[in-house]
């Protein structure tokens, strides 16, 4: 099922690339207003967000890809 689906990892990689890069912004910003356990929340956030983001679209695309077929 996900051979036909032609699921793509870089589409993956770079979301996990976006949200590493934002580690930094969000430890400079974060920490010293809300705290250290604050700024972990937000960056575990920040995580499932961006990956539901591209779950969302990369699936979407997958799908229109299978159903055009």
């Amino acid at each position: 099922m996900l051979k036909k689906l032609h699921f793509d990892i870089g589409d993956m990689t770079l979301a996990l690339t976006i949200w590493l890069c934002s580690l930094p912004i969000i430890g400079f910003v974060a920490i010293p207003l809300f705290g250290l356990r604050s700024a972990a929340t937000i960056a575990l956030a920040a995580f499932f967000v961006m990956m539901a983001i591209c779950w969302g679209i990369c699936g979407t695309q997958a799908l229109k890809r299978y159903l055009h077929k």
